[in-house]
């Protein structure tokens, strides 16, 4: 009996073709949690990608961030030192690695107590707990760092199977769109707004222009998630965490799967990958990468049904774009019982909020919340 493909299932991994995951740290001072990191990976029966200095024809930052390139894992070990930086470089490569997993599933492990951090160690870690798409946890030594490793790629290996094979999901395997982590609430007009923008061919970037805060992201993910329930391809490109314009477009490549083996420019791959494709990419946090706007110009004017939607505080200033502004949400005036929004369907739950605080402003929020 011949049993059709279902080109809807995920591809079955050939041995020589396992997840790989790399694990970044400073080599001197963390051996012992090295050893036990690898010995996780390897007992799951997955790829360490261990970048450790020796002889080699690459230059140090070439081969760790080939390495990176080839991961689909970032597993991120810190404790008290920054590492090197190497001359003409601004950040370590310890950093660097950091902000090249953009757009991998991250897992950070930091190790407390750490009476002597480095100040710039601490603060890329302040930034990394302040990274909502991260995640991050403490350990004190080897054998708890490994506890905690199994059981994270673990889970996070059963969500990602479990993505890959819920029947009828709205966002595309692999797309990276995130899930909303709350209700829309009050953007119902803008939605459509943009849903019309996109539905012109010849709005070839459409962006979300707003104030951090405001709700930029938010409403791009609501309109990439409804483009993709539609049929649409989508990829969704996070830039937050990308330090400077050169690293934009290996984002936009981890965004629409694409690898950098070395063969040849990415810059190439990615123009030739979204090409003939009727894709929507979105890109995040584009205002602290703005030279990179040339970029984004290639690649849709070489794919002619390619289409970006972008937030950023400030906008691209090119022909092909189209500015939509993205406004606070209106707040009552003191006194007020109601306020006035844009969709009816959202006017009851922002009702009851400004309910609810003018009874705690009067002493009487224990009352049942009603609309």
């Amino acid at each position: 009996m011949i049993i059709p493909m279902d080109a809807a299932r995920p591809p079955i991994r050939t041995p020589d073709q396992r997840i790989r995951v790399f694990v970044s740290s400073t080599l001197k001072e963390l051996e012992p949690e090295r050893r036990a990191v690898r010995d996780v990976i390897e007992r799951l029966r997955l790829a360490p990608v261990m970048f450790e200095l020796g002889a080699s024809a690459h230059p140090p930052r070439d081969l760790y961030r080939s390495y990176l390139a080839q991961s689909d894992i970032f597993v991120g070990v810190y404790w008290e030192r920054y590492g090197w930086v190497a001359p003409n470089e601004d950040i370590s490569g310890l950093e660097d690695e950091y902000h090249l997993s953009a757009g991998l599933p991250s897992l950070i492990y930091i190790k407390e107590p750490a009476p002597n951090r480095e100040p710039r160690l601490q603060a890329l870690l302040s930034r990394i707990r302040d990274d909502d798409r991260t995640s991050y946890k403490t350990f004190t030594g080897p054998d708890d760092l490994a506890e905690l490793l199994a059981g994270d790629i673990a889970t996070l290996l059963a969500e990602r199977f479990d993505a890959g094979i819920i029947p009828n999901s709205p966002v595309p395997r692999g797309s990276g769109v995130p899930a909303p982590y709350s209700a829309l609430i009050g953007r119902e007009a803008e939605r459509e707004e943009v849903d019309d923008l996109l539905a012109a061919p010849e709005n070839r970037i459409v962006t979300l222009l707003g104030p951090g805060g405001v709700g930029k992201s938010r409403l791009a993910i609501e309109v990439a998630t409804a483009c993709a329930a539609r049929g649409r391809h989508v990829a969704f490109a996070a830039l937050e965490s990308v330090s400077s314009p050169e690293r934009v477009i290996t984002a936009i490549a981890r965004a629409l799967g694409v690898r950098d083996t070395g063969d040849e420019p990415l810059e190439r791959k990615v123009a030739a990958a979204v090409h003939d494709s009727d894709l929507l990419l979105v890109i995040d946090n584009m205002e602290h990468l703005l030279p990179a706007t040339d970029t984004l110009v290639s690649l849709v004017t070489d794919a002619p049904r390619l289409q970006l939607l972008v937030t950023s505080r400030s906008p691209l200033r090119v022909r092909a774009e189209r500015v939509y502004a993205v406004e606070p949400l209106p707040t009552p005036a003191a006194g007020s019982d109601d306020v006035t929004v844009a969709s009816s369907g959202s006017r009851s739950t922002l009702h009851s909020m400004v309910r609810l605080s003018a009874r705690c402003r009067s002493g009487r929020s224990r009352a049942p919340l009603t609309s």
